[in-house]
């Protein structure tokens, strides 16, 4: 609501986006937390891999910081997936500052991904058929074969206290798993690490329903509409109020139930 009511060349919009970016920061956190213990739904839909990596770079770079170079790889003919957008990108975000941390004087992250064919007890874990493999390479220190043993087991950490949870790579398995797929992790000690996500590519008649419960989407009305707001929460009907007017619609707002039915 502020960052359209004051200009943006005020020296208040960098503290409008350093809130911005805490709740997002904040967001994040419940939402690994809620998927940790199975109470966060996952939102399944047709997922174009490379468009959303493409989208996630900036993010990646600037978390990353200056001194580890970033590349992506990626064919052309990358496969789409069947999974929830945010958990991926947070899997992906997870695996990207895990590598930045085992580099504390800077190195190289490679993030890539290749189609790979599974054939039935290939691979523990995967159904036969097309995966995609997504692949997130560092040169790092490493870990030995006792801490790649443990790196998935929840509130694991070989970070200092206060610096990492324990919940990242747990979470990341959590992310592919939910998707069909799972994680898969290599690494030795002076050779870097690389973590591969391996996720069911979709099929064909997938992607088709997909598309067509995209084009069955309710498009946004543009009529001003009365609406009843009710919340006994004073902080989010406010805000709700504020996100309605400012949508264009006029707001009656009510604090109970009984309050609503008297209005109505």
């Amino acid at each position: 609501m502020l960052q359209k009511r004051i200009p943006a060349s005020t020296d208040a919009t960098h503290l409008l986006d350093n809130a911005i970016e805490s709740g997002r920061r904040a967001s994040a956190l419940i939402q690994r937390l809620l998927a940790f213990s199975r109470h966060e739904p996952t939102v399944v839909h047709t997922l174009d891999c490379r468009e959303l990596i493409e989208g996630l770079t900036n993010l990646i770079s600037r978390s990353i910081g200056p001194m580890v170079k970033l590349e992506t790889k990626f064919p052309d003919d990358l496969p789409n997936v069947k999974g929830d957008a945010n958990q991926l990108a947070s899997a992906l975000l997870n695996l990207a500052v895990n590598a930045r941390d085992a580099m504390p004087d800077g190195g190289s992250l490679t993030i890539s991904g290749d189609e790979r064919w599974v054939s039935q007890g290939e691979r523990a874990g995967l159904q036969e058929g097309r995966h995609l493999c997504l692949s997130v390479r560092d040169t790092g220190t490493g870990m030995s074969a006792k801490t790649l043993a443990s790196a998935t087991k929840a509130f694991f950490t070989t970070k200092a206290v206060g610096k990492g949870t324990g919940l990242g790579l747990t979470m990341v398995a959590s992310a592919a798993e939910q998707s069909g797929g799972r994680l898969v992790l290599r690494s030795a000690l002076g050779s870097g690490t690389v973590a591969e996500l391996w996720l069911p590519a979709c099929t064909s008649a997938q992607e088709q329903v997909s598309g067509e419960q995209q084009r069955e989407a309710l498009p946004e009305t543009s009529q001003s509409l009365h609406i009843l707001a009710v919340d006994d929460d004073d902080l989010v009907l406010r805000n709700t109020v504020l996100m309605l007017k400012d949508m264009g619609h006029d707001v009656v707002k009510a604090t109970s139930g009984e309050e609503a039915l008297e209005i109505l």
